[in-house]
């Protein structure tokens, strides 16, 4: 795993399931684009061309983290706030472990 230390703090996800990592100011001037494009407009990303109209969202790294493990089918104890596999027990019993 490459751990470099970036400013890629949100991410650009569009309809495909395709994350683009943005800076806050890349992210600020994308969204601008997409509040003011009146046609299915074009702009270039990080070396990607993308349709407007297929933008998803521009998201936070914690909401994308979420959305990865709600995919493969993990949950959040809503007491203890631990993740734990499809269709397995917490165990914390409300709380109270």
């Amino acid at each position: 795993m490459n751990q470099e230390i970036t400013d890629k703090i949100k991410c650009l996800l569009t309809r495909e399931g395709i994350e683009i990592w943005l800076n806050d100011e890349q992210a600020e001037k994308i969204s601008h684009l997409i509040l003011t494009a009146k046609d299915n407009k074009l702009i270039e990303i990080e070396g990607e061309t993308v349709s407007v109209n297929s933008i998803s969202g521009i998201y936070t790294a914690e909401k994308i983290e979420l959305l990865r493990r709600k995919k493969q089918g993990e949950w959040q104890c809503g007491y203890c706030k631990r993740w734990h596999k499809r269709e397995e027990e917490c165990g914390c019993h409300g709380g109270r472990f």
